[in-house]
């Protein structure tokens, strides 16, 4: 069982390889901007305006922390599929896809917010 899917697929080839590229530039814009970020960043949208929507700095590591889970826990499921099975496996990767462009989407508008 491989944990991760290295297919023979290209179409999963190319899907891994643009996640992992806005991945990275995820964890870089975080390294860059982190001299430039307040003592409080605005990160979790879903609370109330004002303060319970503000974190520590250090919080924006989970943008990226969630994709790599994102990432393992489709791969573990995708290494549990029938070879055969090659939709499952891309929709699988495609949602890590979708997942790290809208946390890089989320970590452009926060900083463009404090900058």
């Amino acid at each position: 069982m491989k944990l991760i899917p290295l297919e023979e697929d290209q179409s999963i080839k190319t899907i891994i390889k643009i996640a992992f590229s806005f991945w990275i530039i995820e964890v870089l814009l975080i390294v860059l901007f982190w001299s430039s970020l307040p003592s409080q960043v605005p990160l979790f949208y879903s609370q109330p305006w004002g303060e319970e929507q503000l974190a520590k700095p250090q919080n924006l590591f989970l943008l990226p922390l969630l994709g790599l889970l994102v990432f393992f826990l489709n791969s573990l499921i995708s290494s549990l599929i029938p070879k055969n099975e090659k939709l499952v496996k891309q929709i699988l990767m495609t949602t890590f896809l979708v997942f790290n462009f809208l946390s890089l989407t989320t970590l452009i508008q926060i900083i463009r917010i404090i900058i």
